[in-house]
């Protein structure tokens, strides 16, 4: 049987709760009437599963952030890099405690090539 700490269960509550903040935040994005992100992002959240937005979350939030894990990297490989950065400058990202600088040196990390776009 192993130990949780307290801090460690409030932790993974507060990342399920900015995850699901995230999806609602992307969603009404989505749905502004821009036509060019509209299309860009409507290949369900730019192909980024939620496993996969959970797995890099302590990647681009908190004061000490962490590296990016396996399972991180592989979402991000196949997610769609271009899509993403059209939310780089979203003041949306800011208020979830979501980093945006971090996030854009996630690729990187990854071993995955920035798109131009996203620079």
């Amino acid at each position: 049987q192993s130990y949780k700490s307290p801090s460690s269960d409030k932790l993974v509550q507060t990342m399920e709760k900015n995850l699901g903040i995230l999806l609602v935040a992307l969603v009404a994005v989505l749905v502004l009437p821009s036509t060019e992100r509209l299309a860009a992002a409507s290949d369900s959240h730019c192909r980024m599963t939620e496993e996969g937005l959970l797995a890099c979350l302590p990647c681009i939030t908190g004061s000490g952030p962490m590296n990016p894990s396996v399972k991180c990297c592989t979402a991000l490989s196949k997610a769609n890099l271009p899509c993403l950065c059209h939310y780089k400058n979203s003041p949306v990202l800011s208020q979830l405690g979501i980093k945006p600088q971090l996030a854009m040196q996630l690729p990187a990390k990854c071993k995955l090539r920035l798109p131009r776009q996203c620079k």
